[in-house]
Order: C-alpha cells, then structure tokens, then sequence
C-alpha cells in the first residue's frame, strides 16, 4: 500500500525583492493628472533685460513685452501584463494569494516608474555630466567587465561647485544624489566622509536617504544587474532595463527637487473574479500613466557623475 505524505503550507510567503523606489518622490509632483493626459505643460518664465542704475538718457522708456515660455513633457502607459490565480491554487496556500500578487504588480510597476524617471531626469548636456578620477577597481554591475574609477573628494567637490555655480539657490528646495553600492563603498573608504551616514535621522531614514554628504541627501539603489538605474551611451541616457554592456558606463544622478517633475496618474487594478472559460480562477491587471521631466531646457538642477572607465 502506498504511503500518503501530508504537505505543510506555510503562511508566510518569501516576496520578492525589489530596489528602493523612493527617491522620485523628491521632486514637484503633479498627482492625479496623467489619468487621461498624454502631455504636461508646465509654464517657464524668460529672461528680462537687468536691472540699470543712474539717470536714463532720455524718457519715455522702452517698453519689453513679458512672454513666458512652457516645457511639455509626455506622459505613458505603464502596466503589467494580466495574471491569472487558478481556482485550485487559491485553494492549496495559506497566504492571501491575490493580495500578494496585487502587491507584486503594484510593486513592478513602483520599479518601472523609477527608472523612466531616472533616465528622463538624466542630463544631456554634456557640461552637467562629469566623471570620476579615482583609482581603477572592479565594477559590480552585470555586463561591465572593464574596471572603473573610484568615486573621491575631489569629484564630490566638482559636483559641489557646478551645483554652486547653476545659481539656483534662490529656488528653495534641496539637492539629492542617487549613488550606485559601489560609489557608497567608495565614500566610505574616504576618511572625511567615513562618518557621514551617521548625521541622518530617523525621518529621513524612514525616506529612503542614507546620509548627508556636503548639503546633499544621499539615496542609494540597485537594481538586479548591480546598476541604480543611471546608464549612458556617451551623452545619451538609456532606459533603466537596457541591455548592459561594457561600453555603457553608469554612475550617480545629483538632483535639486524643484528642478525636477513628475506627473502620475492612479494605479488601477482591475480584479476578473471567476472569469469565464479559466475555470473559476481570477484574472488580475494593474496599470496606471506616469511622466517625468528636468523642468528647464538649460538643465540647470541636475547633474550625472558616472564612473569613467580605468
């Protein structure tokens, strides 16, 4: 007679992992607009003549007109593809299969949305995209073979000084850069740095920044293939999921928030309980539309720092 083996479903579910997500919050935020908009217009204002000072040389004034400009950016479809849950496995597991699959959609759809975000807030210009100078060491990103350049003081310094020299101070807002694991690895092995990550604070935590380095709240995130979502072709900013090569180079995104926006729209999750012709399972979508953009046509508010090659 055959043995029966009874199975034991745990209740707890091991969930995937996906990369921090949090840093495309720091910028102006458009909610609720991308629902059924395909571009946003955002008004820019153009330059007056300066300002003068003594007697005019003769009166009446010359009169400008005031014309302001605006910066459109598109927004898109961002979605999952519809999942089925058979009748019978909802049955057989002790977790909320439907729940945790929502979650998962919500949650790739979270991780699609931040690297279009990183690569529409990636500069091309090509004074705003500088490179590091350290010493040569093996690069963790899938793809890269070649070793490449240590971040330094010396290239946070010039970050720090093209910062200084955009002149957007009066703006308000604060500066963020997205560091990739191996550039925060470098910047603890810097001794005046070595306890920068000690002076956040618990709310900031809470946010996804790991440090304050020379007036910048530094986040930190890493996607599946060792990058944080910053890939260029030369000048040219890639799409976050791009195929990684060895003639890429990648590296950290330095952003002021009020230079940056994003438009988003709701996540909808549309639930096909007992669908017909799948047997009693549920078929589940979640989609929503989401845009981002660097607000001026100067790109004056970020700046990319990559690794340069060794």
């Amino acid at each position: 007679m055959a043995e029966i083996r009874t199975t034991l479903y745990s209740s707890e579910l091991q969930k995937l992992i996906f990369p921090d997500n949090s840093f495309y919050k720091k910028s102006i935020g458009e909610t609720g607009v991308a629902d059924k908009t395909e571009q946003v217009e955002k008004p820019v204002q153009t330059k007056i003549s300066k300002a003068k000072e003594g007697k005019p040389n003769s009166l009446p004034l010359s009169v400008e007109t005031s014309t302001d400009s605006t910066k459109k950016y598109n927004t898109t479809l961002i979605y999952c593809a519809p999942l089925l849950i058979d009748s019978q496995s909802e049955l057989l597991v002790n977790y909320n299969k439907r729940q945790t699959k929502q979650e998962q959609q919500a949650a790739e759809i979270n991780t699609k949305v931040a690297a279009y975000t990183m690569e529409h807030w990636c500069p091309k210009l090509e004074a705003n995209i500088l490179k590091t100078t350290g010493d040569a060491r093996p690069s963790n990103v899938m793809g890269f073979t070649s070793q490449r350049k240590a971040l330094t003081k010396e290239d946070l310094l010039k970050v720090l000084n093209l910062m200084m020299r955009m002149g957007i101070s009066g703006m308000g807002g604060n500066w963020y850069g997205m560091v990739t694991a191996d550039m925060y690895t470098d910047l603890l092995a810097i001794p005046e740095f070595v306890d920068y990550y000690k002076t956040g604070n618990e709310s900031r935590l809470k946010e996804g920044v790991i440090g304050r380095i020379l007036g910048i709240d530094i986040f930190q995130r890493s996607t599946e293939e060792g990058h944080n979502g910053v890939l260029y072709n030369g000048k040219t900013p890639l799409r976050g999921d791009a195929e990684v090569k060895d003639s890429l180079l990648s590296g950290a995104l330095f952003w002021n928030d009020k230079m940056v926006c994003r438009a988003e729209g709701r996540l909808r999750t549309i639930i096909n309980a007992e669908a017909p012709g799948y047997l009693g399972g549920t078929i589940i979508e979640s989609f929503t539309r989401y845009g981002a953009d660097i607000i001026r046509d100067d790109q004056k508010g970020v700046i990319a720092l990559l690794e340069d090659k060794a």
